[in-house]
């Protein structure tokens, strides 16, 4: 990119200058700046070929108004310390308003927050369009003091937001800026600012206890290092810069570098003092990354050269990721494929693609077959990795061991049983692609702290493995369970949770869905090939029928039906399981029920089971028993066992095996309706 210009496209002008004013004191005048802000005007066309745009809300809107080769830049956003200090000095606990513009914006903002690792208090959006306002007296805003005026008694405003050290790095590495990035500069912003990057955070954290850059240098040897002074004369090399240049061990010592390495026009290095961004070239006949820095710190002046090969390891890596691109590690399914006509879910996939455009984290919430693979391939589909690899893993199916292994891979030898040769792990696999995580919520503790850290740092170490790997992954999540409760339970990492809930989507059931029943159906008949038709009896069943499996369970019945051969459908071709819920429903008369005991005791049982049920738990008699004892409802232990017992030959619940607990059915449920029981 010859133009050293930038756009940046905000919501509002104040927050255009201060990106702008930050990335000036980066690169001064060598970057020329042009703001535009919505509440100006409408945007008719964006020059600039690199964009900073504020929020992936507006990609697709500002996408239309650049050149078809523009970059845009979503940026990491982030507060000053003084500012997050303001919000740490708030009670424990404490509700709290977060004001800004728009809701999105107002979310935006909280998930941040608790990024930078604040949550002891409960933020609550806030924007201006809110009908009513909750009754809490203390509110949070990022210079937005104006929106909320007198609504409460005790206004923080910590500022707007900054744009974090990664999102400047960025814009001067595309704009070939990155050498005025000084060491000064760096340690000064990191100083005033919290970086939501935690590799950059620590690295620059590591950088205040080393004495001087060659010390950084000397610590990454596993690289070829060249230290020459100021005319280009070497005085020290590293072992593995002479194995790669090829030469004896003092032999490069007062010799001018252009001696050794030819291909680069040295003497204007040497004059402009300048450095050299990584580039390829052939040193003894093999492929070398070259970088050459210029340094002045303390008693060093001079010229530091990177040198790296291609290692047989890196090239098997990427010739492995093409095989296995090709067995199977792609995305099938588009929002095309998501069949709805239902509000509910239009809306969903509106979000869903707005967040594809974004590289941040998604957690997809939603009940066992409501279709959370198909979403996660949809958005990596519509995202820019969508020619990358799509790589998906199951958390539940394996062992804490086994899983580990799959998402890391291992080194031959790293344990009994390894494979010759080792195992490339689903994260390499996923380079340049997305990585989804099915079933998130059952993952070992001990693995989560390992996956956090990979997200974090970007980098993945294989077992057995000495050597960090590179890697740029997208992850998408997804859960059948509710992760904040198993993160009050200590069962799921605090962090994690909110490195994974970034961006959150929920999924609705089919059955709070019905109108779109019949329209997947003729779909999957569609695909099927298949042409029956459903009585009407069977079709006022399927839209009232409660579908626990969700569009899974729904897919499963009717490739049944298709294999029927039968031009129309009538209530005894249905599956056995569904035709003893017809029997339930029409039985469902408390009546017909005789109880040996008080019934108010066995709606007790029941709607503790249904608690249980909705929060996918297992229950026993004796968790119900304390529940009952809380409750001031005199019922023993085995009062309780013996009702269970009874519930289940009226077949209205189902007692399991061992200490599996008892597990309310379709029957139970329907009876605790009939009975108004909550």
């Amino acid at each position: 990119m010859e133009n050293k210009e930038l756009a940046i496209v905000t919501f509002k002008n104040e927050a255009a200058k201060i990106y702008s004013r930050q990335i000036k004191d980066f690169l001064g005048d060598n970057i020329k700046i042009k703001l535009y802000a919505f509440e100006n005007e409408k945007i008719e066309f964006i020059k600039e070929k690199l964009v900073l745009l504020s929020t992936y809300l507006k990609y697709d809107e500002v996408k239309k108004h650049t050149h078809k080769d523009a970059q845009i830049i979503i940026p990491r956003i982030t507060l000053t310390k003084s500012s997050i200090d303001k919000v740490k000095d708030i009670e424990k606990g404490k509700d709290v308003l977060l004001f800004n513009l728009t809701l999105d914006m107002s979310l935006e903002t909280i998930s941040l927050i608790y990024q930078l690792g604040i949550d002891h208090i409960n933020l609550i959006p806030c924007y201006p369009e809110m009908k009513k306002l909750p009754e809490v007296n203390i509110a949070i805003t990022p210079g937005e003091t104006g929106l909320i005026k007198d609504k409460v008694e005790e206004v923080i405003d910590i500022g707007h937001r900054v744009l974090d050290l990664s999102t400047i790095v960025d814009v001067a590495v595309k704009l070939n800026l990155d050498h005025l990035m000084g060491d000064e500069k760096i340690q000064r912003y990191f100083k005033n600012t919290i970086t939501n990057s935690y590799g950059l955070e620590k690295l620059l954290g590591e950088t205040n206890k080393l004495e001087n850059q060659f010390d950084i240098l000397m610590k990454v040897l596993d690289d070829g290092i060249v230290c020459t002074n100021t005319k280009g004369i070497v005085y020290f090399y590293s072992h593995i810069a002479r194995k790669i240049i090829n030469i004896d061990e003092n032999e490069m010592i007062g010799r001018y570098i252009g001696e050794y390495i030819t291909g680069i026009n040295f003497d204007e290095i040497i004059d402009k003092k300048q450095s050299l961004n990584e580039k390829l070239i052939t040193v003894n006949g093999c492929d070398v990354s070259f970088e050459v820095k210029y340094v002045k710190f303390n008693n060093f002046d001079g010229f530091i050269i990177k040198l790296k090969t291609f290692s047989y390891l890196e090239k098997k890596q990427t010739k492995l990721r093409a095989q296995l691109l090709k067995k199977g590690h792609v995305s099938k399914y588009t929002f095309d494929n998501i069949i709805s006509v239902s509000e509910e879910m239009n809306k969903t996939k509106e979000i869903a693609k707005r967040m594809a455009k974004s590289n941040s984290s998604i957690l997809i919430i939603g009940e066992t077959g409501t279709g959370k693979e198909l979403f996660a391939q949809a958005i990596h589909n519509e995202s820019y990795r969508k020619k990358g690899p799509f790589v998906a893993i199951n958390c539940g199916t394996f062992q804490e061991s086994l899983l580990q292994s799959e998402l890391f891979g291992y080194e031959e030898g790293a344990f009994t049983g390894a494979k010759k040769g080792g195992k490339v792990g689903l994260f390499e696999i996923a380079h340049n692609g997305t990585l989804f995580l099915d079933e998130i919520g059952e993952m070992d503790l001990n693995l989560q702290a390992k996956l956090l850290r990979v997200i974090q740092e970007k980098q993945v170490r294989r077992l057995g493995s000495d050597g960090l790997l590179d890697i740029d992954v997208r992850i998408i999540a997804a859960t059948n369970r509710e992760l904040k409760e198993l993160v009050k339970e200590k069962k799921f990492r605090k962090d994690l949770y909110f490195r994974l809930n970034v961006l959150p989507l929920n999924i609705t059931p089919l059955r709070e869905r019905k109108e779109d029943i019949i329209p997947i159906i003729e779909d999957i008949k569609k695909g099927l090939q298949s042409i029956f038709s459903l009585s009407d009896e069977v079709e006022k069943l399927v839209l009232n029928y409660n579908w626990e499996g969700n569009v899974r369970e729904l897919g499963n019945v009717i490739e049944y039906l298709a294999n029927l051969n039968e031009k129309r459908i009538q209530l005894h071709h249905l599956p056995k399981y569904m035709i003893e819920d017809i029997d339930c429903f029409q039985h469902s008369d408390v009546k017909e029920y005789e109880f040996n005991r008080d019934k108010k005791d066995y709606l007790f049982v029941l709607n503790e089971l249904k608690k249980s049920y909705e929060k996918k738990e297992r229950i026993g008699r004796k968790k119900i028993y304390n529940i009952a004892l809380k409750k001031d409802i005199f019922l023993s232990e085995q009062e309780i066992r013996a009702i269970l017992l009874e519930l289940n030959e009226l077949g209205l619940i189902q007692v399991l095996k061992g200490r599996g607990g008892s597990v309310i059915n379709e029957c139970g449920l329907k009876f605790l309706e009939n009975n108004k029981m909550g």
